[in-house]
């Protein structure tokens, strides 16, 4: 059997992890951390293959455990993608200057999210591929 590949989901809304749960179980080891300080303590166990993360978190938002994961070479080949409500310009070009691959803004929809968290896998493996 193919071991799933593993993803973290990061975010403090119950309604948002379950969504990002159901669309993408069906493929992926899915765990889940209610905050920054939690995601960081689970990424250290689990070793994620792709991170979701809110960027509008309570006490440690997601620019900031973006930053520690980029700063970790035990992260550099984990996938960080930064969920967002926000809408301006600033956020998501900080969200990319902090190391995150990419963006996904709310409202979401199930089959975007799905398609672009498979691309982002496919690329992943093609880059190790030449490593």
């Amino acid at each position: 059997m193919i071991n799933k590949k593993k993803v973290l989901i990061i975010e403090d809304e119950e309604l948002i992890q379950k969504f990002f749960v159901e669309i993408l179980e069906y493929k992926y080891e899915i765990h889940v951390a209610d905050n920054g300080e939690e995601g960081l303590k689970l990424a250290h166990e689990i070793v994620p293959d792709m991170v979701m993360l809110d960027i509008m978190m309570p006490q440690m938002d997601g620019f900031e455990v973006c930053s520690i994961l980029r700063k970790d070479k035990k992260f550099e080949k984990s996938i960080i993608i930064m969920v967002t409500g926000l809408s301006d310009r600033d956020s998501k070009m900080k969200a990319l200057k902090m190391g995150a691959d990419d963006i996904i803004a709310k409202p979401f929809n199930p089959i975007d999210v799905r398609t672009k968290v498979q691309l982002l896998f496919r690329l992943r493996d093609r880059l190790l591929e030449l490593e």
